[in-house]
């Protein structure tokens, strides 16, 4: 039973901190960002302790992408008309989260919300739908009530934001920003994609 669950502390998910960056260089699938090293995957926690890095390890399948299916990236840019997304992982039904790495956008023509506010911000992490697979990657939707954020930072000091009622909030700076979350909003649940 201990082993089981030392298994699933040690599964990591795109956008964990997994250790900052005065105890572990990146490795495969990690990133720095602001003192922390980050998550670029899912996967387990391989740490060398030898050299001091820190790597996170896929899980190797062959999946077939198809509409309706649930994928995980991170906002790579964004310009008036799409998103640019790097996806990392996707779910199947059959296998569970699995590593995938595509490119994909989203249409931003509906992604405002109040006050002409993007619903999404470069370098958040989100949960998207496949609507259609094209030849220039795939196209994303956000809308659905497990779509959306899963974790971002505060725009001003960069620090992770909290999910106050209807809006993200930044402790440090005190301000709200708007964003469309998913319902699980940095408490990811994967199973949620079952539904």
């Amino acid at each position: 039973m201990q082993n089981t669950q030392n298994e699933k502390e040690n599964l990591v998910l795109p956008g964990d901190v997994i250790a900052t960056a005065e105890e572990y260089v990146p490795g495969r699938n990690t990133m720095e960002e602001n003192g922390d090293v980050i998550s670029l995957a899912y996967g387990r926690l391989k740490k060398d302790e030898k050299n001091l890095t820190i790597s996170v390890q896929t899980p190797r399948r062959k999946i077939s992408l198809h509409s309706g299916q649930i994928v995980y990236g991170q906002i790579m840019k964004m310009d008036q008309r799409r998103a640019t997304v790097k996806v990392g992982a996707v779910f199947d039904r059959e296998q569970g989260l699995i590593e995938y790495v595509a490119d994909g956008s989203i249409g931003m023509s509906s992604q405002y919300g109040r006050n002409n506010e993007p619903s999404m911000h470069i370098g958040d992490f989100i949960r998207a739908k496949i609507l259609r697979i094209g030849d220039r990657g795939l196209d994303l939707g956000i809308f659905g009530k497990n779509l959306g954020v899963l974790r971002t930072l505060c725009t001003k000091c960069r620090l992770p934001m909290v999910k106050k009622n209807a809006a993200l909030y930044c402790d440090n700076c005190e301000r709200t920003e708007i964003r469309k979350v998913a319902d699980d909003y940095g408490m990811i649940n994967i199973m949620e994609d079952m539904a």
